[in-house]
């Protein structure tokens, strides 16, 4: 090849690669322009896409906002609502129940048996209608504590006795031997779901007795506690058992629009039991009556010892005069609520000093000056709550009587806070009068015995060991111990008792002391379970507060409650080394 023609070669191969060169120049810019743009687009769908999710942030921050304010509102509607119902339907209630007691005409009694009808209809549809409305904002509140089923259901036979003692109707009570004595639950809202059950059968049937029956079973957390409420009336049908238990549902039958109610009855006890791990049911025949019944696994606290109970709403109780002669410092406001309470103090034989408000309260309490104090919650100047932690701040805890308090907020809503302040139970308005005084029979009966074991001291050369102990002990809980060990056995128990709680205590102060609140939170169950089983309550409260005590909160530090809880482990020890 000659030398032009490898000049003309190189010079194509050159044009070539110049040509190549220019090409991917092309190409590289071009995807260099794409890249920039999809940057540019993607910066610009990035950007977009922030501005969204704080725009979207913040509308759901605010939608939070929103419904926790919502449900603040909700919340102090209930309470309000409460209050402002249930404080002049109490009066009502109340002032009824005085004019019969003195009415002797028959025609006027009738009418005031109409109106005292009425006025427990109009209670209970805003009972139902309240407890709904708790339960739908979240604010329904289970507690755990020592039951007494047969004391219960009597107490609530003997309440619906009361209503209706003009009727033929009679409640049969059936309770076997094989219903522990003392289990754990939540008396209040078994209490409840029994006396709507009983309610229901009575509204819906208009002849025959009415059958209460408690039986338990073994079962693996201790007794399955089953329930039963016969009637001999209207019955229903199976197709329609599915929406007895539904909101604002009622089955029609020829009772029901007489009856009347909210039809929220049985859907409240449905939740109630779904709540407390329960099964509510029902077996019924049209024509041939209905049994509604309650299952619940129970731990049991203490054993049944007594033969299985059966009577009748004929019977009567006979109640100890604890309170006769007593004297009390009554704080209301309200004035038909003062003059009703000042009423039923004279019918139960108790002398009465009233206090307008808290403040008052606070200026007339003196250490022994009463046996307990009737306080309200809701007064002018200074509520019951304040008030109730004045009394505390000023004079020593054991110089100052039992105090209970009367409410017509949501008792939940108030319970923490009275327990911190030294509250001893809360009283829901409107209360009847056979409610008040069994409330401070139970109260005064207790304290009564405390003071008897504390007046009878080794100084005094008369008390015994056994008696300081029963004396600290819840009295039903005491008597059943002391029958099933007798004396030495009981103290024999109680000495282990005191030697278990020590060594718990001392674990739950050292879990509480290297941060493992959890292991002194399960410290606090045992010492809970132990102390229900002895029968002392306010250790067993103390107990309850370390067990479900909160990360953060403004309770007291969590070693205060366990050096209190040792402080009465101490006590027992000195007791039972007499």
């Amino acid at each position: 090849m000659t030398s032009s023609d490898d000049t003309r070669v190189s010079r194509s191969r050159y044009n070539r690669e110049c040509a190549a060169r220019a090409e991917a120049e092309k190409l590289l810019e071009r995807k260099s322009r794409e890249l920039f743009e999809a940057n540019t687009a993607l910066s610009a769908n990035s950007q977009q896409l922030t501005e969204a999710v704080e725009t979207r942030t913040a509308e759901l921050v605010q939608a939070l906002e929103r419904a926790a304010a919502a449900s603040v509102a909700r919340s102090r509607f209930i309470a309000t609502m409460s209050h402002e119902i249930r404080t002049p339907l109490g009066g009502l209630l109340g002032m009824i129940d005085l004019l019969a007691m003195d009415e002797v005409d028959a025609g006027k009694m009738e009418l005031l048996n109409y109106a005292k009808a009425a006025g427990t209809g109009l209670s209970r549809i805003v009972n139902d209608v309240l407890d709904f409305s708790k339960m739908e904002a979240g604010v329904f509140v289970f507690e755990e504590e020592d039951v007494d089923i047969r004391a219960l259901v009597k107490s609530i036979s003997m309440l619906y006795t009361s209503l209706g003692k003009d009727t033929a109707r009679t409640i049969t009570l059936q309770i076997d031997d094989s219903v522990p004595q003392l289990f754990l639950s939540d008396a209040t809202r078994i209490r409840q779901v029994i006396s709507n059950l009983i309610s229901n059968a009575l509204r819906y049937s208009t002849d025959g007795p009415i059958i209460v029956r408690a039986t338990a079973t073994p079962h693996a957390q201790g007794a399955l506690l089953r329930c039963e409420v016969e009637d001999h009336g209207v019955g229903i049908p199976p197709e329609k058992f599915n929406d007895l238990f539904k909101d604002f549902s009622q089955v029609a039958n020829p009772l029901t629009v007489a009856a009347q109610g909210t039809g929220l009855g049985l859907a409240i006890c449905k939740r109630i039991m779904d709540g407390l791990g329960g099964r509510i049911g029902v077996e019924s025949k049209q024509g041939a009556g209905s049994t509604f019944w309650i299952e619940l696994a129970v731990t049991v606290v203490s054993a049944s010892l007594a033969h299985s109970y059966q009577g009748s709403d004929a019977e009567t109780a006979t109640l100890p005069p604890c309170i006769k002669g007593k004297h009390i410092l009554i704080a209301e406001d309200n004035i038909i609520n003062q003059k009703m309470l000042l009423a039923y103090a004279q019918r139960m034989d108790v002398s009465v000093d009233l206090a307008e408000n808290g403040r008052i309260a606070v200026e007339k309490f003196a250490p022994g000056k009463y046996d307990l104090i009737l306080m309200d919650i809701a007064m002018p100047e200074m509520d019951g709550i304040e008030a109730t932690r004045q009394i505390f701040a000023k004079w020593p805890k054991d110089s100052v009587p039992p105090i209970l308090a009367l409410t017509a907020h949501v008792a939940d809503a108030i319970e923490g806070e009275s327990k911190q302040v030294g509250i001893n139970r809360i009283l829901s308005k409107p209360i009847p009068y056979d409610e008040l005084k069994t409330a401070l029979e139970d109260t005064l009966c207790l304290t009564s015995i405390t003071a008897h074991a504390a007046i009878n001291t080794p100084e005094n050369q008369i008390s015994s060991v056994e008696d300081l102990l029963l004396a600290e002990m819840q009295p039903v809980v005491g008597e059943n111990l002391l029958n099933i060990f007798s004396a030495e056995g009981l103290i024999d128990l109680a000495d282990k008792f005191v030697t278990d709680c020590k060594v718990r205590v001392e674990l739950l102060i050292v879990a509480e002391q290297s941060g493992d609140t959890d292991a002194a939170r399960k410290q606090g169950h045992s010492i809970k379970g132990a102390c229900l089983a002895m029968g002392f309550k306010n250790m067993a409260e103390l107990a309850k507060r370390i067990e479900h005590y909160p990360t953060s909160s403004n309770e007291v530090p969590l070693i205060e409650i366990a050096q209190e809880l040792s402080k009465k482990v101490d006590k027992i020890d000195t007791i039972i080394s007499k």
